[in-house]
C-alpha cells in the first residue's frame, strides 16, 4: 500500500443516500451515487443498514480485496506447508521426492496406486488403512512414500513424519536417562500420518523389537494410517513367527497395512555407475 493509500488529506467524506461515507479518492472513485474500486470498478459501498437508532453505511469488499485476501491466504497456507515438510522428512532433498518428479521407469502401476491413496486419504483416516511398500533394494519404495507424504500435506496439509527405525532406536538410547520415551514415542506416533522407511534394518534385538512394537501398537491404539517400506518378502512377515515380539508386530502391520510390491531396478545402483561415469569421463580429458 502506497502513501496516497494511506494518506488521510486524500480520503474524502460523501453523502451515499443521505448517509456519511469516507473513500480515498486515489483508490476509488464516486460515480451516480456510489462509490466504485478504480481498479476492478466494483462498488463500495453497501446497502444502509440500522444500528443503534442511525442509519450506516458499510464498505464491502470488492474483487481487489477479496483477489489480496486469498493471495494472503494461499501464503498462509504455503508457509504452513512448507513447515509441515520440514518436520516431516530428514533430509531437505525428499521435499522435491513428488509424483511429478518421478523418473519415467518408475513402477506406473505403484505411482497411480499411490495416487489414489492420497485421492481417498480422508476414507483411509477413517478406516485406518496404511501402506506396506514391500520390494527389492533401490525399486523406488522410499521415493513412492515420500511422493505420498508431499501430496498429502499439499492436498490436506495433515502432519505427516517420515522416520526410519534405526533413527528412532538411535534416538532413544542417545537421550539416556534424562529421556522420557513415553513422551518420545507419543511425539513420533502422533501426527496423522507416519511414515516408516526401510523396516528390518535394524537389530532384532529385545530391546529393539520392544520399542519397534510400542510405535506400531500406539498407531493401532490411535487409529491412524501407517505406511512403512522395507526389503522383507511380504510372505515372509505373513509367515507365522518363533518369536512372539515379532510375530506381534506382524499381526498388527497385516491388520493395519495394505501390501504393495513396488517392482523395479536398483536405481541407487544405475545412479552410482553414471556418477562414476561422469567422473571417470572428467578424469580422462
Amino acid at each position: 500500500m502506497n502513501d496516497k493509500e494511506n494518506d488521510k488529506e486524500n480520503m474524502i467524506t460523501t453523502k451515499i443516500q443521505g448517509i456519511d461515507f469516507i473513500y480515498n479518492k486515489y483508490v476509488h472513485y464516486e460515480k451516480d451515487g456510489h462509490i466504485y474500486c478504480r481498479t476492478c470498478n466494483e462498488r463500495i459501498d453497501g446497502k444502509p443498514i440500522q444500528m443503534l437508532n442511525k442509519s450506516m453505511v458499510f464498505r464491502i469488499s470488492c474483487k481487489c480485496d477479496r483477489d489480496k485476501r486469498e493471495q494472503e491466504k494461499q501464503r498462509e497456507k504455503q508457509i504452513e506447508q512448507d513447515r509441515l515438510r520440514q518436520n516431516c522428512f530428514i533430509s531437505r532433498n525428499q521435499i522435491s521426492y513428488t509424483f511429478e518428479n518421478a523418473d519415467e521407469d518408475t513402477d506406473k502401476e505403484i505411482i497411480k496406486k499411490a495416487k489414489n491413496y492420497v485421492k481417498h486419504f480422508e476414507e483411509m483416516i477413517k478406516d485406518n488403512v496404511g501402506l506396506i511398500l514391500y520390494g527389492n533394494v533401490g525399486s523406488g519404495k522410499s521415493y513412492i512414500a515420500c511422493s505420498i507424504a508431499n501430496a498429502i500435506i499439499t492436498e490436506y496439509s495433515y502432519t505427516v513424519k517420515m522416520r526410519n527405525f534405526a533413527q528412532i532406536l538411535n534416538d532413544l538410547q542417545k537421550g539416556g536417562f534424562e529421556l522420557d520415551r513415553n513422551e518420545h514415542i507419543e511425539q513420533i506416533t502422533n501426527p496423522t500420518l507416519l511414515i516408516l522407511d526401510d523396516f528390518g534394518i535394524e537389530r532384532n534385538t529385545e530391546y529393539a523389537l520392544e520399542q519397534i512394537y510400542n510405535v506400531i501398537n500406539a498407531r493401532y491404539l490411535k487409529a491412524r494410517p501407517t505406511i512403512i517400506t522395507t526389503n522383507l518378502n511380504f510372505k515372509d512377515i505373513e509367515r507365522e513367527q518363533e518369536d512372539i515380539m515379532l510375530g506381534r508386530i506382524y499381526s498388527r502391520i497385516i491388520e493395519m497395512c495394505l501390501p504393495l510390491r513396488v517392482t523395479g531396478l536398483d536405481r541407487r545402483k544405475i545412479q552410482s555407475k553414471e556418477k562414476l561415469k561422469k567422473a571417470q569421463n572428467l578424469i580422462d580429458e
